[in-house]
């Protein structure tokens, strides 16, 4: 009877830290990838590198990975991170790389707060890393909500100066021409769907002077650019901006 408690009592003990376990899990999923997956912290994997240039507005900080599973699928992985606006002005988007001395574990991506990013605020990323590769971390661009930007100067950049600068061109030839036909006063109510009607010449996306996203980028500062006029002087301002182009 004694061992037959015994036995009951580690079972129970058992199943409530499973249990607790996979509820942990399950949570920890939600957190770093999706609440339909299963996630635990991967310290087998070697830390990420990060790269960043001395005068880089952003940093990058406390990367962890983790794996994860789903119900019928294989095992993913996903490393998450901080990243840090350390300088005195509201950053508006920035781009970020990873970057990989092997084939798999290459990409960037791009990203916009929805309150933008203040001064001393920190925000959480992630990207998927289902592959073991030795992964580093850069920042390639940072756009401020006042419309100054910061590129980086590798060579390997996504975002190049002559990629911003066609984008930036562009856009703002396209508004000029909208507020010739219709008024200032269209201006504002065309820029959700810039991008749209704003498109990058063929060839660009792979024309090493300009980055894969820098002509994206290019128009996205326009944008921006309008806006900050916007607000601070009203339609005014914003013919102002866009006549300066065509001096």
């Amino acid at each position: 009877m004694k061992y037959t408690r015994r036995l009951l009592l580690a079972l129970l003990t058992f199943i409530i830290g499973v249990s607790s376990a996979a509820i942990w899990s399950a949570h920890l999923g939600k957190s770093v990838w999706s609440s339909r997956v299963f996630a635990w912290p991967n310290p087998l994997r070697q830390p990420p590198g990060i790269e960043l240039e001395a005068d880089c507005p952003l940093f990058i900080t406390n990367p962890r990975y983790y794996s994860f599973v789903s119900i019928g699928s294989a095992v993913g992985g996903v490393l998450n991170f901080d990243v840090t606006n350390t300088s005195n002005k509201l950053v508006h988007s920035y781009d970020c790389r990873y970057y990989s001395p092997v084939p798999v574990g290459n990409g960037s991506y791009g990203t916009q707060p929805d309150e933008g990013l203040l001064p001393g605020q920190s925000r959480h990323d992630s990207i998927s890393a289902h592959e073991y590769a030795p992964l580093t971390l850069t920042i390639d661009f940072v756009q401020f909500a006042d419309g100054t930007t910061w590129l980086s100067n590798s060579a390997q950049s996504r975002v190049k100066p002559d990629g911003l600068t066609a984008g930036a061109k562009a856009a703002a030839s396209y508004l000029l021409a909208v507020m010739s036909r219709d008024g200032v006063q269209t201006v504002m109510p065309n820029l959700p769907r810039i991008h749209a009607d704003v498109r990058e010449p063929v060839g660009a996306t792979n024309n090493p002077d300009f980055g894969i996203f820098g002509f994206y980028c290019g128009v996205t500062n326009t944008v921006v650019r309008v806006q900050h006029e916007y607000k601070e002087g009203g339609a005014e301002r914003v013919e102002t901006f866009l006549r300066s182009y065509q001096e």
